[in-house]
């Protein structure tokens, strides 16, 4: 009985061995590569015969196959949709930099401030210091001088600051007006002043 196991095992390795050094088969047949075709798609319809392509299509046969191009179609569509997005995007994004560049701009070029007060606020400034020297010559007292000058340029400090700020041309338009007010009540006390120091001096003659 062990005998006849030993015999067919045997046999059934021989079998084996042989069955593994049997050479392998290609198989290369038309109907093989339409199988493997239609397994991955590429015959996209029964009516495809070669003519048909030579025929109307002919530029295709300058390259690979491109019979499965309606399969691609709605890949290709998503590019297209895709890109034209990309593009209307690229442009929102440029329109956003360059209005941000001319705020910007508005913000640091102070052209309110030269078109409109900037020789406002130098006239007055000059009206002040020639005030100033009247004022002296008057008999002011020099504390209340110091006083004046000091809130002068408390003014043409702010004026300074809002210069080099970092805001809207209309914000800082509502500040430089507020300044030009604020000199002009500085020259309304000069002359006040003045007029009454003149007066005194006058009547103690």
């Amino acid at each position: 009985m062990a005998k006849g196991y030993l015999i067919l095992a045997i046999m059934l390795l021989l079998s084996l061995q042989a069955n593994a050094q049997a050479p392998v088969t290609v198989v290369d047949s038309k109907n093989t590569r339409y199988q493997m075709q239609r397994e991955v798609v590429t015959r996209w319809n029964r009516f495809n015969p070669k003519w048909y392509f030579v025929l109307f299509h002919n530029k295709y046969r300058k390259g690979e196959d491109r019979r499965n191009m309606l399969q691609l179609a709605p890949t290709m569509a998503t590019l297209w949709a895709n890109r034209d997005m990309a593009q209307k995007q690229e442009e929102s994004t440029d329109a956003v930099y360059r209005q941000e560049m001319f705020k910007g701009a508005d913000r640091s070029l102070n052209k309110g401030y030269l078109l409109l007060y900037k020789n406002k606020i130098d006239e007055l400034n000059g009206q002040l210091s020639l005030l100033h020297l009247e004022a002296v010559k008057a008999g002011v007292k020099a504390d209340m001088l110091l006083k004046l000058m000091e809130h002068r340029e408390r003014i043409n400090t702010d004026i300074g600051l809002t210069i080099d700020s970092y805001e809207d041309d209309a914000a800082k338009g509502e500040s430089f007006q507020g300044y030009l007010k604020d000199l002009t009540e500085l020259r309304g006390y000069y002359r006040r002043i003045i007029t009454l120091f003149n007066t005194t001096n006058k009547l103690t003659e």
